[in-house]
């Protein structure tokens, strides 16, 4: 049995409380030989700047590879590709490759030139640009605005049959369903890697929220155990811890070996079985950026 692979992702800062946490997060996740960090991407006036900038500078400094998040919607094929172009001349050689929701934006660009009509398309483009690797997104509870659970499904394997190394999927709290939907996607010919996007729970009722515009189910007894503690910050923080250690256990019980920590820049301690007996800090929760 081969142990489990962490990647962790951040987004790029925006004050500067922001970005000594983020440094420092990052510094200190650097010591768990993560396989790779990724780092979203504001693909608007000055948030693609910080984006870029924040990616170039990580390439540069850190040791673990930068995974760069690139979303086409609302830019032209050229004004993306410069930004791969930018990557792969800075040493990124890792992608992950997103439509984006800059939908306002997609009718303008398409009057500047010529767009990239899905993934597929754009996974075809960006290796034109270099042999990056690409990662991909998929939804274990399905995507909210698919026309259906097979219809994502298919949608998926276009993205890997284009090049796509893995899937992460969007966060989720049902390890059945992850189960599910890998077998389902193995039984269609889908053979990369299904990376467990794993959400710490922080503030609960943050998470409820973000769950229903994703579309992902929040289990009745997870609710049952924050819902009680969602003003307490402490018992938040120690049922927060357990639920995450539990949640990772049973997904690698499940024979899941690939995970994808969302840290929205914060500090994150997993403590699989094999390490309960280890004392770990855990950074206090609820900091703004």
């Amino acid at each position: 049995m081969t142990d489990p692979v962490f990647s962790y992702e951040f987004f790029p800062p925006r004050t500067q409380l922001g970005e000594r946490r983020f440094w420092r997060t990052l510094g200190r996740l650097e010591a768990q030989e993560a396989a790779f960090f990724s780092i979203t991407y504001g693909a608007l006036g000055s948030a693609q700047t910080t984006s870029v900038e924040t990616v170039e500078y990580a390439a540069k400094e850190c040791d673990t590879p930068i995974a760069a998040h690139l979303t086409f919607e609302g830019s032209t094929k050229e004004e993306i590709n410069a930004v791969a172009r930018c990557y792969r001349d800075a040493g990124v050689d890792r992608i992950v490759a997103l439509r984006g929701d800059a939908r306002k934006d997609a009718e303008l660009a398409l009057k500047r030139g010529e767009c990239y009509k899905d993934v597929p398309d754009f996974i075809n483009g960006l290796l034109e640009i270099h042999p990056f690797d690409i990662s991909v997104a998929c939804y274990p509870d399905t995507h909210p605005k698919a026309v259906s659970r097979d219809a994502d499904l298919y949608a998926l394997k276009e993205k890997i049959d284009a090049g796509a190394n893995r899937a992460i999927t969007q966060f989720f709290f049902d390890e059945t369903e992850y189960e599910r939907f890998r077998d389902r996607a193995s039984a269609i010919g889908i053979n990369v890697p299904i990376v467990a996007g794993v959400l710490p729970i922080r503030d609960f009722n943050s998470v409820v929220t973000f769950a229903e515009k994703c579309g992902t189910t929040v289990p009745a007894d997870l609710i049952d155990m924050f819902s009680p503690i969602a003003d307490d910050r402490d018992a938040m923080a120690r049922a927060a811890q357990q639920q995450l250690d539990s949640f990772v256990d049973r997904l690698i019980e499940r024979d899941c070996r690939h995970f994808h920590i969302y840290t929205l820049n914060q500090m994150v301690n997993v403590k699989r079985c094999s390490q309960r007996s280890v004392d770990h800090t855990v950074m206090p929760l609820g900091l703004s950026a």
